[in-house]
């Protein structure tokens, strides 16, 4: 059981510092738009196991967004990364391992008021509609596929059975802008 712990908290932290650290070697050579463009050549990573390392706090619990900011313009559809420290990423199916868990991203919606009770399922293939996304494969990087218009987008980190630790990010705004003709 250690083992599989270790190994969760050690995945998520190569997870945070492989995007923050190509990010941080990048040296602003790119805009925002690229750094959120999908292709399917894309390089995960390409900065050595060791620059990507980088320490959390022992106790330190956040939850935020890599690469996108209050206030973005994006098109759809658009990368999103997310991080958390503190607690290990683990999938749904790997069970009840003690300081792990998944995330989840909120979209248009306030904190939960019943912190008690599990995150909620989008139906199937919603888009006008799209509330709550589960990242219970132990994801730390999505494309989301947004209507136009300004959306509000938050992480919460649940356990396997997406119960909230109440470990959430910032609320951020990113505007979609209409596709391109």
């Amino acid at each position: 059981m250690k083992r599989v712990k270790t190994f969760a908290v050690a995945t998520a932290i190569v997870a945070v510092s492989c995007t923050a650290a190509a990010a941080a070697a990048d040296t602003g050579k790119k805009s925002q738009a690229a750094l959120n463009s999908v292709t399917p050549d894309a390089t995960i990573c390409s900065v050595s196991a060791l620059d990507r390392t980088v320490p959390f706090a022992v106790g330190d619990k956040a939850l935020y967004f890599v690469n996108i900011r209050d206030g973005d313009k994006v098109r759809s559809p658009f990368r999103v990364v997310f991080a958390v420290s503190g607690m290990g990423v683990a999938p749904v199916a790997a069970g009840d391992i003690e300081g792990t868990g998944h995330h989840h991203i909120l979209i248009d919606l306030d904190l939960p008021p019943d912190i008690k009770q599990p995150i909620p399922f989008d139906k199937p293939d919603e888009y006008l509609h799209q509330h709550y996304k589960h990242f219970g494969k132990g994801e730390t990087e999505t494309v989301l596929n947004l209507p136009p218009g300004k959306h509000k987008l938050r992480l919460m980190f649940a356990n396997h059975q997406h119960i909230p630790y109440y470990i959430a990010s910032k609320e951020l705004t990113v505007e979609v802008l209409p596709p391109q003709k």
